[in-house]
């Protein structure tokens, strides 16, 4: 179940109907998932601000499709049909969907540790030599050209499943990705903290 909202509280979540749904196995929240550690960033930058991103929202959704809560079923119709009884109660609050003015004063606030919702500044280069290219230059010309936020656009379902075998404790995630090392080392050492021979 994901949020229709791009920036919400949660005040309540009510699984009762769900779960009494035929097929239902489990119902998690962002609160049942203690124990699995915020996702983190796969590529550090200077200066970098990673707010929590917990596998489910626990308090606020963020943006339209943030995970709210999980059917476990036994069959996806099942899990399908009983997602649509879970019933939240939501706060809606202002959000911003032009990236442009996302940092304007006064815009909506996203995350605490990033203030004026700038993840990062990222500078490269020889200023000085640029800036008299330019002055320097016969001719200037300023175009603002908008790009898609999305680039990287996967022939494959962005998917993955996994298999737990609680006799051995051995965990095997078979994911869309050209970094399946990556992976292996951000889901072992800061998700779920096991050790990383256990996880293929």
């Amino acid at each position: 179940m994901r949020s229709p909202h791009a920036h919400a509280k949660i005040r309540k979540i009510d699984v009762a109907k769900a779960k009494a749904h035929p097929g239902v196995v489990a119902i998690f929240t962002g609160k049942d998932l203690t124990g699995v550690n915020s996702l983190p960033c796969g590529w550090l930058l200077p200066d970098l601000k990673v707010p929590p991103h917990p596998p489910l929202a626990v308090d606020t959704a963020r943006y339209v499709g943030d995970p709210v809560a999980i059917v476990i079923a036994e069959s996806q119709d099942a899990a399908l049909d009983a997602a649509e009884k879970v019933k939240v109660d939501w706060e809606i609050r202002p959000a911003v969907t032009a990236t442009a003015k996302a940092a304007d004063k006064g815009a909506a606030q996203l995350h605490e540790v990033a203030p004026s919702n700038v993840a990062f500044k990222w500078q490269i280069g020889d200023a000085a030599a640029v800036d008299a290219a330019f002055k320097s230059a016969a001719v200037t010309v300023k175009k603002r050209i908008v790009n898609q936020r999305l680039v990287a656009n996967a022939m494959e379902p962005r998917a993955c499943v996994a298999r737990y075998e609680p006799a051995t404790g051995d965990l095997t995630l078979w994911v869309t990705s050209q970094n399946p090392h990556v992976h292996r080392l951000l889901m072992t050492a800061f998700v779920l903290g096991i050790p990383s021979t256990k996880c293929a």
